[in-house]
């Protein structure tokens, strides 16, 4: 029998964290000496622990009530399928370029590769990258949408950054660095005034220049470049993140300036809270230690020590952290050697358990949303485990998969750093092939959507109403107000853990008192997944850069996803399921028995990945997307794109 080839559209999430660009480290000891903590860096090269899962580690137990929603026969005939005790194989064949031209290709986006692929015959079904990629979408438009939010806002009683920035500015001498400074950062922003500009401090011009000198600073990036509001909000709030080495002068009189001003104290205090949720907790120290009295005699590395802050500078904003930029601070404490593979250090760190991803009680956003992807490197440690056969051809497409997705999440974060009858029925004569109506991986959706409860919770304690404001796509608003599209993408990622669970007969797990209905969610995803592809999300150019690494000066690594590429994928059964007439009215159910081998087909896909890339820049370099965007178009090739990007 000829088998349809299918295609699971796989979309690179999610998106990652922008944050402050890594420094070498020195520990100064005394006059002239210095020491420094040598790590041994072996050189990065992919893991070597891959390989085919065997049959005889997997024992999936039978569950009678854990039906598949599918019904399998004729109208007049149906039968119950139950895959609680089967094991699905899933592998990833190679493509060869005698085949369709479509699979050749390098697409810009999900909705032009899917509609090529459809064109050329091929059934088109969402896989993780896909979904990753919706959840980018949203995740961008939601931190715009925050950052605005705290930059400007009207609620009563509620003070904004700007306003923050305004009340300190009052307890300030006008005439001083530390008022020049800050005012700066209003007119970066764009929130001075024309009758506010009599009071200009003269050194503000100095501050403002070194700024704008330093591009890798000061040029939006990311979504920031959707329109100048963002622009502005980007430079208002990078700036209030420059680090000062020492507290003496602009930190600590802006600290006293603070601790004299309870509205500007307040403020700053909540400003602090919300991007350690909205991102993650600090690496450098805020101002708040310096407004202790207690802390007067104090240095900056000794309240780093006591405040957990592993950077020892302090910040009025201070820039989030994240478990990869404590790798590569550890690896590499003088820099990054030219062999180095930044991603594959990551990846390797996390498979081998020195990086472990589960959130901690301190954790933000970002934390959840890579404790997601930790389920594509170690797809063990999910329940899922005993139902999957995976090939070593398969497990290295989620190692790629999971290049590109946790680049697409840390971008996002780039500022701030998923009853029968028995025997009275003959049986249906027909095959019967693993119904997949997504990539499996159900785990993967289940931490997306976990991740969106955790933000929705955060928010809603600390904005008055989250639909009084948009969230925002690159073209403008979304569809509805920011509340109702979060509580959509929660909703959605929950049903996706559903339909996924049924897909491979898996029963699902929640924890006690978790927000989530089986039945609806799954429905409200199934109906979506049957019309992905009108969602506008997957027409946005999946294209995207984010430093890594910076050698202040000398050059930086960049992560960088760089088109859309189809990928082959093969599932099949490897244990039988089982099977059971459908009851009728009135009757009691007959035993489930096992499939017959015969009547077992594999099913075949499509895939749709992201193709990344690590380069290194000279000097300070920014690559924006349109930059990146601008080179991936003039090539067809990563290797072409590669060496355009370094000339």
């Amino acid at each position: 029998m000829n088998v349809k080839l299918k295609i699971v559209v796989a979309v690179a999430t999610l998106s990652l964290l922008g944050i402050a660009s890594v420094a070498t480290w020195y520990f100064t000891v005394g006059p002239g000496t210095y020491e420094v903590e040598k790590t041994r860096v072996d050189p990065s090269t992919p893991p070597d622990v891959l390989s085919d899962d065997k049959l005889g580690d997997k024992h999936p137990k039978f569950d009678p009530e854990l039906i598949e929603s599918r019904p399998f026969g004729d109208a007049d005939n149906l039968w119950q399928i139950n895959s609680s005790a089967a094991v699905i194989r899933l592998d990833v064949p190679d493509i060869r370029n005698n085949e369709h031209e479509a699979l050749q290709k390098l697409y810009p986006d999900y909705a032009s590769a899917g509609a090529a692929l459809k064109g050329a015959g091929f059934d088109v079904l969402p896989s993780v990258n896909l979904l990753g990629g919706k959840a980018k979408q949203f995740d961008d438009g939601l931190y715009a949408a925050m950052d605005l939010y705290m930059v400007r806002n009207a609620e009563e009683g509620v003070r904004d950054i700007e306003l923050c920035v305004r009340q300190v500015l009052t307890e300030l001498m006008p005439t001083g660095d530390a008022y020049a400074w800050l005012w700066a950062s209003l007119e970066l922003g764009g929130y001075v005034g024309t009758d506010e500009y009599q009071r200009r401090p003269a050194k503000a011009d100095a501050y403002i220049a070194a700024f704008l000198d330093s591009k890798q600073q000061s040029e939006p990036v990311g979504f920031y470049t959707w329109n100048e509001n963002l622009q502005r909000a980007f430079r208002f709030l990078r700036y209030l993140q420059q680090e000062f080495p020492a507290r003496d002068g602009t930190p600590n009189v802006i600290a006293r300036a603070i601790s004299k001003n309870a509205q500007a104290r307040e403020q700053y205090r909540r400003m602090l809270d919300f991007y350690a949720h909205l991102s993650n907790p600090f690496i450098n120290l805020s101002l708040l230690p310096l407004t202790d009295s207690g802390n007067a005699d104090k240095s900056l590395a000794e309240l780093a020590a006591a405040h957990g802050r592993r950077r020892a500078r302090v910040a009025f904003l201070p820039s989030s952290d994240s478990l990869e930029t404590t790798l590569f601070d550890r690896l590499y404490p003088l820099g990054v050697t030219d062999d180095a593979d930044l991603m594959m250090d990551l990846i390797r760190a996390i498979r081998d358990g020195t990086v472990d991803l589960t959130p901690t009680k301190d954790s933000g956003w970002y934390d959840y949303q890579l404790h997601a992807l930790e389920t594509l490197l170690l797809p063990g440690k999910g329940p899922e485990n005993d139902k999957l056969l995976l090939t070593k051809k398969y497990k290295l497409r989620l190692i790629e998969a999971f290049k590109s997705m946790v680049t697409k999440t840390r971008e996002t974060h780039i500022r701030q750093m998923t009853d029968a009858i028995g025997s009275a029925a003959p049986a249906p004569e027909a095959s019967l092939s693993p119904r997949l109506r997504l990539e499996p991986n159900p785990t993967y959706y289940l931490r997306i959507a976990r991740s969106y409860a955790f933000i929705q919770n955060y928010l809603a304690s600390v904005v008055e109403d989250l639909n009084s404001m948009p969230a925002w796509r690159a073209e403008g608003p979304r569809d509805f107000p920011l509340g109702e599209e979060l509580e959509n993408m929660r909703q959605l990622f929950y049903g996706l853990y559903f339909v996924s669970c049924d897909d491979i007969g898996l029963k699902p797990e929640l924890l006690a008192g978790e927000n989530a209905d089986p039945v609806y969610h799954r429905t409200l995803a199934a109906k979506w997944l049957e019309n992905w592809q009108q969602d506008p999300d997957f027409a946005v150019d999946t294209r995207v850069a984010v430093p890594v690494y910076r050698a202040p000066g000398e050059y930086t690594r960049f992560w960088c996803t760089v088109g859309v590429r189809p990928i082959k994928l093969s599932a099949a059964y490897v244990t039988s399921p089982s099977w059971r007439a459908m009851a009728k009215p009135g009757t009691t159910p007959g035993e489930w028995k096992e499939i017959p081998g015969h009547q077992l087909e594999p099913g075949n896909w499509v895939i749709l990945g992201d193709d990344f890339l690590e380069v290194q820049l000279k000097g300070d370099a920014t690559l924006t997307r349109e930059r990146l965007r601008e080179v991936c178009n003039q090539h067809s090739y990563k290797e072409e794109i590669a060496a355009a990007l370094t000339k």
